[in-house]
């Protein structure tokens, strides 16, 4: 059991690291729901619902995994009998219930060898480890190292078949139209890397003590089905929550994540692309519409007389007097007087230029 005071000193140690991540993370949940009310659900793009339909087979075939059917077969907890039961009593409950095999038989002989350091492992590691680890017996000395070895690539690859899973769910070929792919990626690989981390590290630091001391089976802790269960569970779960993060984001629901800085410049491009061109074609229209009251004599009459009728409107005309009082005649005058003379400089200029180089 992990005491209190461990609890304490890990609580201090990482709590400065993650009180600002965890307070991170709610600000931008608590935007995300109060935008998610302004927002307007979309169809669920094809190539989402292909990432969906990966992790949904994911999740349920480490569902499925948890099940007795798909687990070796744990002669103790079958023939109700004690880690310190005399193994010619287990194989004989065991004969009562079914016929033995050779795998049974190869089970018995690792057993026998090994004395109660065998058995504390087949609770531990599982019986396959006990009749097909090639490098040592069950009788060995360095055997619990040894078996662990042997064990560990089948305890990891669960989690990098699932690794690998998820990164082709979370790719741009499959869910690109999240627009935030990447993120979703890694922060699922990250965590499912950390339950094969926590796994593996759980497996060798276990203290087999509570197992050499208990007197009944209930009391027997047979860690490799109970890790089996765990992690089928746990990597079920993950599936699950990932799959709903993407059907919430790749809709328009609700974004579990904020948008990264360049998807919101790209969404601001977007956004301003769009009404560049929504007034491009608004000019374009009032061209066309311009160009046919000017062939039309009848409408361009009808214009010219609006116009004028516009023109001499009291708070138009008291608008251009406004105008005219606020503008500097005299400044304009000698402001478009010095332009005049740059362009007229500029040419003579050139007409100098051109004279030498004729000479």
């Amino acid at each position: 059991m992990v005491s209190w005071s461990t609890i304490q000193s890990t609580l201090l140690f990482l709590g400065p690291l993650l009180l600002p991540k965890i307070l991170q993370s709610y600000r931008s949940l608590r935007l995300s729901i109060q935008r998610s009310s302004a927002r307007t659900p979309t169809p669920l793009p094809s190539r989402t619902s292909y990432a969906l339909t990966l992790l949904f087979l994911s999740g349920l075939v480490a569902f499925a995994s948890t099940l007795p059917l798909f687990q070796p077969e744990n002669i103790f907890r079958l023939t109700q009998s004690r880690l310190q039961t005399p193994n010619g009593v287990v194989f004989s409950r065991l004969a009562a219930l079914r016929d033995l095999t050779a795998t049974d038989e190869a089970l018995r002989r690792a057993l026998d060898e090994g004395g109660m350091g065998a058995r504390l492992l087949y609770a531990k590691l599982g019986p396959r480890v006990l009749t097909e680890c090639p490098f040592a017996s069950a009788g060995d000395g360095d055997a619990a190292a040894a078996f662990l070895l042997y064990a560990l690539p089948g305890v990891v690859l669960p989690h990098l078949l699932h690794i690998a899973v998820l990164g082709v769910a979370t790719s741009p070929l499959l869910s690109a139209a999240t627009g935030d792919s990447s993120r979703y990626r890694t922060l699922a690989t990250a965590a499912a890397l950390l339950l094969g981390v926590a796994e593996v590290a759980y497996l060798v630091a276990y203290d087999q003590g509570p197992n050499l001391r208990s007197k009944h089976v209930s009391e027997i802790d047979f860690v490799h089905w109970k890790l089996a269960v765990v992690r089928g569970l746990l990597i079920a779960l993950l599936d699950g929550l990932l799959g709903w993060a993407l059907f919430l984001h790749s809709t328009n629901r609700f974004a579990l994540l904020p948008p990264s800085e360049s998807a919101q410049l790209v969404q601001r491009l977007a956004e301003h692309a769009r009404a560049l061109e929504l007034g491009l074609s608004r000019a374009r229209g009032l061209g066309i519409v311009k160009n046919a009251v000017s062939r039309d004599a009848r409408l361009r009459a009808k214009g010219e007389q609006y116009w004028v009728r516009e023109e001499e409107a009291p708070e138009v005309l008291e608008a251009m007097r406004g105008v005219l009082r606020r503008v500097d005649v005299g400044r304009l005058g000698h402001e478009a007087e010095g332009v005049v003379a740059g362009v007229v400089g500029g040419f003579e200029q050139v007409q100098v230029q051109q004279q030498g180089d004729g000479t």
